[in-house]
């Protein structure tokens, strides 16, 4: 069943059930007295979760005032030190914490690993063995930033300033997909662009247990050891693959314990919080969860949509508000399913000759729209029938409930109503 006619069975399933209702005995509807009861305990349950979540809605932005006003404080400190000369213009050393001083950009724009200098003996060829490439184009400015990841933008941000050394280590975790990896580069990129000869090694679990497994056959493990000695700024990936590799979590330990301790930025990217994270030694867990933890999820549909946007102009091939607002409903998961189906409904296009049209996206991307038509429907069919069972019930006092939750199901009605038209328009349905 496609996307239309879902829409116009769903509105006719709630209208024969409204007739049912009606038409219902008494009996059959058991006694007003204890369905209004349940309904009433279940509307005062809502209005409390509501309390809750404005509650939480009040943290957040305090939260957020507050750490911008700390950005302030930081710059106007910073400042001041520069001035009285307290900061030391760049010799290539390790630097303290916040004294990352703008270099001027990096001429070599090579894909590399780890920063140019080699002032402590080992230099960032051997540390190159650890590292993984560094996209140029992994930039804070073309990360979308929406409210599912603007608290750990805001603080990738400061990390990579310099500002948010407080800020150690910076954990963020969040599911495949929404931008951990791009934000773990951007940072990489700004701190070199900012200061070129900063060693910073971005790397992943995997690459740091396969080096680790390489010194050990070679019975080299001091110089393994060594290396990590040269690191400003470590940047890792995929943290949760630590579960259950005791000598590695042993390795990396002593490794985080270094750099911690002599004040070098440390970054871990995860699918999970340090908490779920199992068989993990409660020495990492400790120190994971001693610094500041930040979930990123999934990006809003204003997200995805810009996304897609993003990606459109940078391909140079143009979509239409229609297809793109289809892509962004139904492909919800993650980035990468967004930029999988934007590359599988424009190669079609270029290949078939095609224009993109909401009736192609369905075509080319059959499978996986369906899916998520069966996902929409049930969730939409629980949403109904919460809705139907506590319309038109009152408060014990026997005042109305609030226009805003009785007129739910209509404001509903009348986007899909627009929805529908406008996608009849795109697919050329006659009689429109």
């Amino acid at each position: 069943m496609g996307f239309l006619d879902w829409l116009v069975g769903r509105r006719k399933k709630r209208s024969r059930i409204r007739t049912a209702r009606a038409a219902e005995p008494e009996a059959v509807r058991g006694p007003e007295e204890d369905e209004g009861e349940v309904a009433r305990k279940i509307f005062k349950a809502l209005m409390e979760e509501r309390e809750r979540t404005k509650e939480t809605e009040k943290r957040l932005k305090e939260m957020e005032r507050r750490f911008q006003k700390l950005q302030e404080n930081w710059a106007k400190l910073v400042e001041e030190r520069k001035q009285k000369k307290e900061i030391p213009p760049d010799t290539g050393g390790r630097q303290g914490p916040g004294k990352m001083e703008a270099a001027g950009p990096i001429k070599d724009s090579s894909i590399v690993g780890t920063g140019t200098g080699k002032a402590h003996g080992h230099g960032g060829d051997r540390l190159s063995r650890l590292s993984l490439p560094i996209l140029e184009d992994k930039r804070f400015k073309n990360f979308v930033v929406d409210d599912s990841n603007r608290f750990p933008f805001l603080a990738s941000e400061a990390v990579a300033s310099g500002e948010g050394r407080m800020y150690n280590p910076l954990f963020m975790f969040g599911p495949v997909g929404v931008g951990k990896t791009h934000l773990l580069q951007a940072i990489a990129n700004e701190m070199r662009e900012r200061n070129p000869k900063l060693n910073v090694l971005y790397s992943s679990t995997e690459r740091f247990t396969d080096e680790l497994i390489r010194a050990l056959n070679a019975d080299d493990i001091h110089s393994f050891r060594e290396l990590y000695q040269d690191v400003d700024v470590l940047l890792v990936d995929d943290i949760q693959m630590l579960s259950g590799r005791e000598a590695t979590q042993k390795e990396f330990f002593h490794m985080f314990n270094y750099l911690y301790n002599s004040g070098r930025q440390i970054v871990l990217c995860s699918d999970r919080p340090p908490s779920d994270i199992k068989e993990l030694e409660n020495r990492l867990r400790s120190r994971f969860e001693g610094g500041l933890i930040i979930d990123i999820q999934i990006p809003t549909f204003e997200g995805r949509k810009q996304i897609l946007v993003n990606i459109s102009q940078r391909e140079g091939f143009p979509i239409s508000t229609e297809v793109l607002d289809y892509l962004a409903f139904y492909l919800d998961s993650s980035v990468r399913e967004l930029e999988g189906g934007f590359n599988r409904v424009t190669a079609y296009s270029t290949l078939m000759k095609e224009p993109v049209t909401v009736n192609l996206v369905r075509r080319v991307l059959e499978g996986s729209i369906q899916k998520k038509e069966i996902l929409k429907k049930e969730e939409s069919a629980e949403k109904d029938e919460f809705l139907m069972y506590t319309e038109n019930l009152s408060f014990e006092d026997g005042s109305p409930q609030p226009l805003s939750d009785l007129d739910l199901e209509k404001e509903t009605e009348k986007i899909e109503q627009e929805l529908l038209l406008e996608l009849k328009k795109q697919s050329g349905e006659p009689g429109v």
